[in-house]
């Protein structure tokens, strides 16, 4: 029940911080800038919450394989990325926001693939779906390099465009832990896909 509460403050705290901000999607230079101000432990706490959301699902519905391990580490990204602060503005980074882009890259590539990787003993149309979602963030992931390096790929100015692809991925990470939270009750516990994709008991059971 936690998990999934958690799943919908995450969608409830991504819309607040962008009314709280009067910025609303897609942001003008990054989602990180949500968390500056007098407002920004709002961004904190959406960040935590919507991280916290597998690993807290997993409490009820163990998995096996690396799933868990894959979600502490990009859980700890999203605590770095919580608490420490990016710049106020485009320019050079400062180290902090070096720290910052460092968590970010954690929590937003081990969460999918913890996410993913607990999926796997899931009803195989939803294993699919997942894997579907996780491909689009790897479609975006690249536009955000592209963005990165001064290509206005998104017709917004290379900017807004990094800003643009990023609150995309962010959003597709938002869909990914909802549809785990949705059908978390469809993975076997301690069980393992079979050639044929059907979850099946584990031999050592």
């Amino acid at each position: 029940m936690a998990g999934r509460s958690a799943a919908v403050a995450g969608w409830v705290l991504w819309v607040v911080v962008q009314v709280v901000n009067d910025d609303p999607f897609p942001p003008e230079i990054s989602e990180s800038q949500y968390g500056l101000g007098g407002t920004g432990w709002l961004f904190s706490v959406w960040v935590l919450v919507l991280a916290g959301c597998p690993l807290l699902l997993l409490r009820s519905r163990p998995v096996p394989g690396p799933a868990r391990v894959l979600l502490m580490v990009g859980f700890a990204g999203a605590v770095v990325m919580a608490l420490v602060r990016t710049d106020l503005g485009a320019g050079p980074m400062s180290w902090h926001a070096k720290v910052h882009m460092f968590g970010a890259v954690l929590a937003l590539v081990f969460l999918p693939l913890g996410i993913l990787s607990a999926l796997r003993c899931a009803r195989r149309r939803w294993f699919r779906l997942a894997e579907g979602i996780v491909a689009a963030g790897l479609l975006v992931g690249g536009l955000i390099l592209l963005a990165a390096i001064g290509l206005d790929d998104a017709g917004l100015g290379p900017a807004r465009s990094w800003a643009f692809w990023q609150g995309i991925l962010l959003v597709l990470e938002m869909l990914l832990v909802s549809l785990y939270a949705v059908v978390i009750k469809t993975v076997e516990p301690g069980s393992v896909r079979a050639g044929s994709g059907t979850p099946v008991k584990s031999a050592l059971r």
